[in-house]
This record gives C-alpha cells, sequence and structure tokens, in this order.
C-alpha cells in the first residue's frame, strides 16, 4: 500500500470511521461545530513545544487564557499525565481543543496504562461535549520518546473501545515514519477488504482548506518576529571533532545560498571585555551570524534522529542529510547516541549557521539532579564548540516546554554555565520563540550578570 500523499480510511463500526492521514493537525476541521483535535500538552496546559506551541500559536491568545482559568489540581498542574480537558479552539478551524498529557516513556513505572489513559480520557471528555469528530496527534511519541509502533497499537486499540460514539476518529500525522506505523498498524486490525479504503489527498479538503495527505509543516513560529537580513555565500567548514560525525555527508558546499536573520527585539550583555550575551525573540532554525563559525544547539533526544518541538523543526530545517549524520554517530548503548547531558556535533547542512550542536536536557519530573543534568547539558555544549574553534553560538530553551523544566530555574542555570565561558566566545545567544520565556530569560540575565 503506498502512503505517501494518501488517507487511509477504516471501518470502527457501522456508523464510525477511522482515519490516518498527513498533515498540519492546526489545520484540520471537518464542520467546525462539533470538531475537536487534541492537543498532547503538559501538566501546565501553557504552551509549550512541537504541536502543544503550534496549536497555541494558531488558536491565538485566547486559549492560553482559557487554559489559564483551568483549576490545578496541585500547585503548577491543571492537567496530570493521563487526563483530559477541554476549551474552545478560538482562531483553530476546529470548533474544540481537548488537551491531555501523555506519559515520557521509561519515567513510569506503566506508560502503557497512562498512554491509554490520555486516549481514553480524551475521547471521554470529547464524548461528554458532543464532539463527533476528533483528530489526535502521535501523544508522547517525539520528544517524550514513546516507540512508534508501541504507541501506536495503543491508540488504535483505545480508539476502538469508542466505536460507536464518534462519526469520525482521525490521527493527523506529520512524518512519514510516523504516518506509515500508524497505517500499518491499523492494516494488523481485522477487518474485511472493503473496509479498507485509499483517496488521493487532491479529492477532499476539510473546511479550513486542510489537504488530506498533505506535508504542511505546522507553523511553530510567527514570521513577523523574523528579518531576513542578507544573504551570504556557505563556504566549507573546518573539520570536525572526534565528537561529531565523521561521515562523507559532512561535507558543506561553498556555493550554498543561505539567509541570515536579524531577530526582531533583544537584550544586550556583557560577559567580558570582548563576549557578549544576546537574548533574542525569533525562530532558531533561521538564526546565524557567519556561516562558517556559527552554531545553534539543538534540544535533541537521545537517539538523535529528531523529535517534535526545536528539535523536529531543526530536523525540517536542515533537511534529511542531518537525519543521515546523527544516524552515523556511534550509539554509546543500543538506541543512545547522546546520552543525558552530553553533546554531540554535526554540520547544519541547509540551516543557516554552520554547525548543529545536539544536547538533551532532563524531563524535570523524572530526572534524579535535573539541575546538574541541565547544568551538564550546557557546559558539554559550550565545551563541544569550543573544541570545534566555534565563535557564536545559540541555544533555545533546553529543556523547557514539555520537558516541563521551570523558566526561572532554567534561565538562571543555562546563563550562570555560560558565565563559566565568557572568554571563549565572541558571542552567546539565546533564540527564545515565546513572549514568557524570553521575558523571564531577560529578568534572569540581569539578576545573574549583575552580581558578577
Amino acid at each position: 500500500m503506498e502512503c505517501d500523499g494518501k488517507e487511509v480510511a477504516f471501518k470502527l463500526s457501522e456508523n464510525c470511521v477511522l482515519k490516518i492521514v498527513q498533515g498540519d493537525i492546526t489545520q484540520w476541521s471537518v464542520d467546525g461545530s462539533s470538531d475537536a483535535i487534541v492537543n498532547p500538552a503538559n501538566k501546565r496546559m501553557l504552551g509549550g513545544n512541537g504541536a502543544d506551541g503550534a496549536i497555541h500559536a494558531a488558536a491565538g491568545p485566547q486559549l492560553r487564557a482559557a487554559c489559564n482559568e483551568v483549576r490545578e489540581v496541585l500547585p503548577g498542574v491543571r492537567c496530570p499525565t493521563g487526563e483530559a480537558r477541554i476549551t474552545p479552539g478560538f482562531n483553530l478551524p476546529a470548533s474544540h481543543v481537548v488537551h491531555t498529557v501523555g506519559p515520557v516513556y521509561n519515567a513510569k513505572k506503566n506508560p502503557k496504562k497512562l498512554l491509554e489513559s490520555a486516549y481514553r480520557n480524551s475521547l471521554r471528555v470529547a464524548k461528554e461535549n458532543n464532539i463527533q469528530y476528533i483528530a489526535f496527534t502521535a501523544i508522547s511519541c517525539g520528544s517524550f520518546r514513546y516507540p512508534l509502533d508501541e504507541a501506536a497499537s495503543i491508540a488504535i486499540s483505545t480508539v476502538k473501545e469508542f466505536g460507536k460514539d464518534f462519526k469520525e476518529v482521525h490521527f493527523v500525522l506529520l512524518s512519514d515514519d510516523t504516518y506509515t506505523t500508524w497505517v500499518n498498524t491499523a492494516k494488523e486490525l481485522p477487518h474485511s477488504p472493503q473496509d479498507i479504503i485509499l483517496s488521493s489527498p487532491s479529492t477532499r479538503t476539510t473546511k479550513s482548506g486542510f489537504f488530506i495527505g498533505s506535508a504542511t509543516l505546522p507553523k511553530l513560529h510567527s514570521s513577523s518576529s523574523i528579518v531576513l537580513a542578507r544573504i551570504r555565500l556557505r563556504h566549507s567548514s573546518p573539520p570536525l571533532s572526534p565528537l561529531g560525525s565523521e561521515s562523507s555527508s559532512s561535507i558543506l558546499s561553498s556555493s550554498r545560498l543561505l539567509t541570515v536573520s536579524s531577530m526582531a527585539s533583544g537584550a544586550v550583555f556583557n560577559l567580558s571585555d570582548s563576549s557578549i550575551l544576546k537574548i533574542l525573540k525569533g525562530d532558531i532554525t533561521k538564526w546565524s551570524v557567519d556561516a562558517s563559525s556559527d552554531a545553534i544547539v539543538n534540544p535533541a533526544n537521545e537517539r538523535m534522529l529528531g523529535g517534535g518541538g526545536a528539535d523536529g523543526a531543526i530536523h525540517r530545517a536542515a533537511g534529511p542529510q542531518l537525519r543521515a549524520a546523527c544516524y552515523e554517530v556511534s550509539e554509546v548503548r543500543p538506541g543512545v547516541r547522546c546520552p543525558l547531558g552530553e553533546a554531540r556535533i554535526t554540520p547544519g547542512f541547509n540551516l543557516p549557521a554552520s554547525r548543529v550542536i545536539h544536547t538533551v536536557g532532563p524531563i524535570y519530573d523524572s530526572a534524579v539532579n535535573p539541575e546538574e543534568s541541565l547544568t551538564d547539558s550546557y557546559r558539554n555544549s559550550l565545551r563541544v564548540a569550543k573544541e570545534n574553534n566555534i565563535k557564536y553560538i545559540a541555544f533555545p530553551a533546553i529543556s523547557c516546554g514539555i520537558y516541563g523544566y521551570p523558566f526561572d530555574e532554567a534561565a538562571v542555570v543555562g546563563i550562570s554555565t555560560i558565565k563559566e565561558f565568557a572568554n571563549d566566545f565572541k558571542e552567546v545567544h539565546f533564540v527564545l520563540f515565546a513572549d514568557d520565556i524570553y521575558s523571564v530569560w531577560v529578568n534572569k540575565a540581569k539578576e545573574v550578570l549583575q552580581k558578577s
């Protein structure tokens, strides 16, 4: 069965159809009145990375305001793992958003039960609110590291329990491998041949213009926050130190054009007589200074093969060569190329920056010592950059968002660790998208650096 550009539909019951499609869930809708998308949220419900951030960005600030009104069951917890809450969709094409929190794989004793609960409670909340059409992403895959095959089996099996309660249940999946896994898992369900239907993406759109089977990327970042300043030629880059990929794919073209971004707003602080810290609002995938001695830091997972949030955005912007280069990085144990707190380096490929430094930050609620692990992530990223003669380096807010690290604590760790390397770089940048993260980072920089 061909998957690319296809919608695959399966009968769940006489009245309900399961559809698996490729596309952007923020553009999905069926009737705009009895439809809902499921947001893979964090416990605070105030937005994060990946699909969570994309949904908040598309829905507008009213969604965050509505989530803020949801009662906390514990300090900072509006939606515990496995539970679900519902809000209007506001600027989204779908009428409602069901928010659920999936488990971090291997961080709980029974992640299967919690993932089942996330799907089951989402469907229960939707049913209670007379939703007839509901669309899911691949909950807990990506940054939460749930294996695709296991997650697909849980998701589809749980959806089957509600086969008589909805007209249509959709999985809207962006990446080819996630889509393929979901389709293959659904095919293993018992059905007759006439229960499986293929359709072309050109034959149907929803109210919002979402093409079934399209691979449109989620709009994680506002284009108004980026000014494309100038075009430069990328020159061949110096060899990487042994921590990076040494495959033949690391050779960069000297004739490739790139864009260098000027962020819309920022704050500047002196780290030393020869080094400055810049805190900027913008899209880290568009960041570059000189395209030869600059690097962005990717908040990766241990496999280094792409995930959600900034990790996924960086992989998409860099192109498939980045994933290939990461695949060539030696595993230190099965499935682990970059352990928690460590760092690896690869070329940037189609990114404006010449290098990508991959590091794995801690999950706040499950790490034994999250502060130590986060410090290691920053420190080892800076060490790898220094060893590879990087002069300009840009970080996102590592471990914030779905990893749940409180912004103020994360900012202090990041800025304090950067101070240790004040004489080793010309410029260190934080490139932050969300207004609240940006504000916290600026305020904490004032506190930390004024103590110097």
